[in-house]
């Protein structure tokens, strides 16, 4: 057997074992259809049916993987106990849709948003028009997540939410050690699909500003936790300070004692031995008052 096709069916075999059972299944109606479940099946079946006066139904995992294996449905497994089926309910959540948008534009300036996908937590067959949409503080770290909404009778009511959209970061092009000036030169612009940071991630890279505030791996997307200000004066260097007036303007040399970022005071020593304050204006460059 050609090898390609030795490889393309341990692909698949591997891809199929993989598959895992969400933990909730929203449904278009209470009949619960193997479709719900594996996409483009051949012959589809009910599994199950939500009581008349409910709109969800909770099933042990074993028992639907059991149920699925006798449907000729083989590879699932389930990292929960028990899986959900929640019947979709018609309301409009246009407003919820438009809060999430402005939170992700209003963090992160390149964002393309494609998709958002909003769900109640609980089947809802209308909802109030007076609310307030809240999301949690660093939801936007997230494709995905959990908000609610406020009503005016202070009632709160979940939902889940997805986004798809693609944003702009920066990444390491190699490993860059702790205190080096983050530039062009180690560091490019990349698209990617937003999923999950740890931090808001970079969005502009001037160059002369910023420095890595520990060592980073190549191929690491820069967030604020990695950057802080570059030392543009370190400590033992060289520094020409500038002292004018309306009617004066001198320029001497110094010896850094204390390493600054741009509009930060330190203190330099002058060749005659004389400690004096000055605050950072540039690359070694400095004025006193």
């Amino acid at each position: 057997m050609p090898l390609k096709i030795l490889l393309f069916i341990f692909l698949s075999l591997h891809l199929f074992a993989d598959m895992q059972l969400k933990n909730n299944y929203y449904v278009d109606s209470k009949k619960i259809m193997l479709s719900d479940i594996v996409e483009n099946t051949k012959g589809d079946v009910q599994l199950f049916k939500i009581d008349k006066n409910r709109y969800s139904l909770r099933i042990k995992a074993k028992k639907l993987l059991k149920i699925l294996k006798k449907n000729g449905v083989n590879g699932y497994s389930s990292q929960y106990s028990y899986i959900q089926f929640t019947k979709k309910s018609s309301i409009n959540v246009n407003k919820i849709k438009s809060a999430i948008q402005r939170e992700y534009e209003d963090k992160y300036s390149n964002i393309i948003i494609k998709s958002i996908s909003v769900k109640p937590r609980t089947y809802l067959e209308k909802l109030t028009e007076n609310y307030v949409t809240v999301l949690s503080p660093k939801s936007y770290l997230s494709k995905s997540g959990t908000l609610y909404i406020k009503t005016d009778d202070k009632k709160k009511i979940f939902f889940n939410y997805k986004i798809i959209a693609q944003i702009e970061v920066y990444e390491t092009k190699k490993e860059v050690k702790k205190g080096t000036e983050l530039s062009n030169l180690n560091c490019k612009k990349k698209s990617i699909i937003l999923n999950k940071f740890r931090a808001l991630p970079l969005q502009k890279l001037e160059k002369g500003t910023l420095e890595s505030k520990h060592r980073l791996k190549a191929g690491s997307v820069l967030t604020q936790r990695d950057t802080q200000g570059l030392y543009l004066v370190k400590r033992g260097s060289d520094v020409n300070v500038i002292l004018k007036s309306s009617s004066l303007y001198i320029s001497f040399s110094a010896k850094a004692l204390q390493s600054g970022r741009y509009g930060d005071n330190i203190k330099v020593l002058k060749n005659n031995g004389t400690k004096i304050k000055v605050f950072v204006t540039g690359k070694n460059r400095a004025e006193a008052r």
